[in-house]
């Protein structure tokens, strides 16, 4: 009874090794379309050619309000759209925690940032609403669009991106001691 027990269990067990080893070889067939699919998805690039995947503007922005909204990483800033009705998503708000031990310490900076039709493959507009002095801000408080990031803007920069190199400005040498609008330190004009 033994060996008849055995006989009867060997071919399931053969059954199911070859159900395990087709379980194994299924999802490779099935991954093998989607690896070749992904691969050629990938290659996103500014010199891509037609494989190249553009997100368009309005999914672009969206992921920006919502990474803004749960703020995941910059402590230091924040962004948001200026009107909650603003189908097209052009009219936002920035805000800049200044850093530590520099003339912008323990000040918050408010800006507004214009994203336009062209927008993300041409730079928002920016401009500070709170008053600073800084190398690449002229008097009325709009950002240079010679200044760095935006002279030199790709489509993979985003709000929070030109958030972030305004905050580093802040702490570089050409500005961290720059005397500020409303401190008792003398101007310079």
């Amino acid at each position: 009874m033994g060996c008849a027990k055995s006989r009867q269990e060997a071919p399931q067990e053969q059954h199911s090794a070859g159900a395990q080893q087709n379980a194994h070889q299924a999802p490779a067939q099935v991954l093998a379309p989607a690896t070749s699919q992904s691969t050629s998805a990938q290659k996103i690039g500014p010199k891509e050619g037609p494989e190249r995947v553009v997100v368009p503007r309005s999914f672009r922005l969206l992921n920006e309000l919502e990474r803004g909204e749960k703020s995941e990483r910059a402590s230091n800033l924040s962004w948001g759209l200026a009107r909650d009705d603003d189908m097209f998503l052009t009219e936002w708000n920035g805000t800049i925690f200044g850093p530590i031990d520099t003339a912008f310490d323990n000040r918050i900076y408010s800006l507004q940032l214009t994203c336009g039709p062209q927008y993300p493959d041409a730079p928002p507009e920016v401009k500070f609403t709170s008053p600073i002095r800084m190398t690449c801000v002229e008097a009325d408080g709009q950002v240079k669009p010679t200044w760095g990031i935006l002279s030199a803007w790709r489509r993979e920069y985003t709000m929070e991106t030109v958030l972030e190199q305004l905050r580093r400005e802040m702490a570089s040498s050409a500005n961290r001691r720059l005397p500020q609008p409303g401190t008792d330190q003398p101007s310079r004009s």
